[in-house]
């Protein structure tokens, strides 16, 4: 049997996660980049040793392509974009949740925010999810030869270009959308 529960979370909700998203920030603005990715990647390795309801598992399975995309050589977010997916991972900087603990109060709080954050970067998640489906495809349909890696970096190059502009477009309109004032609060604070 399975049931469905919907969390409703209030102005007042969503501010107290947006403050403890500030001030994560705020803490890991004195982090390297790579220190900010392997904070995350620490609370995502110690959520897959935990035992943990479906719904929150499914929910560090974004975090991990958000880690994904902070590291993909090849598809090169740069300046504001990649400033904000760093901003999204800081979230987690400093959050060293332990899979020991007696409850997963902690996990379930770290879901919520990856909820949060991951609908701000959704056309972001969706332009790298395409992305990686038509990286694979072309590396399916590509024969060897001396050009192709050529044909393949110019090919990576304009589909990057192309993804990460409709990415830009899509949140822009996202973003001019935002009806609540903390909705449009929360994607402005830099995520």
């Amino acid at each position: 049997m399975s049931a469905r529960i919907s969390l409703h979370l209030r102005d007042e909700d969503l501010r107290q996660f947006e403050e403890r998203a500030q001030q994560t920030q705020a803490n890991a603005r004195t982090k390297s980049a790579e220190e900010i990715i392997a904070d995350a990647r620490a609370v995502l390795q110690a959520a897959s040793q935990a035992q943990l309801a479906g719904f929150v598992r499914e929910r560090f399975t974004r975090l991990t392509a958000m880690l994904d995309m902070a590291t993909d050589a090849e598809w090169l977010l740069a300046g504001e974009d990649r400033q904000r997916l760093l901003n999204a991972l800081a979230c987690f900087s400093g959050s060293h949740t332990s899979a020991a603990e007696d409850d997963n109060v902690a996990f379930l709080d770290h879901s919520i925010m990856v909820e949060l954050v991951s609908r701000d970067l959704e056309h972001d998640l969706a332009a790298y999810r395409d992305f990686c489906s038509l990286r694979t495809s072309q590396a399916k349909r590509q024969r060897p030869g001396a050009d192709q890696q050529a044909n393949r970096d110019l090919w990576l190059q304009q589909t990057r270009e192309s993804l990460q502009h409709r990415m830009h477009l899509r949140r822009t309109r996202s973003l001019e959308r935002a009806g609540s004032s903390v909705r449009r609060l929360f994607s402005l604070f830099g995520i």
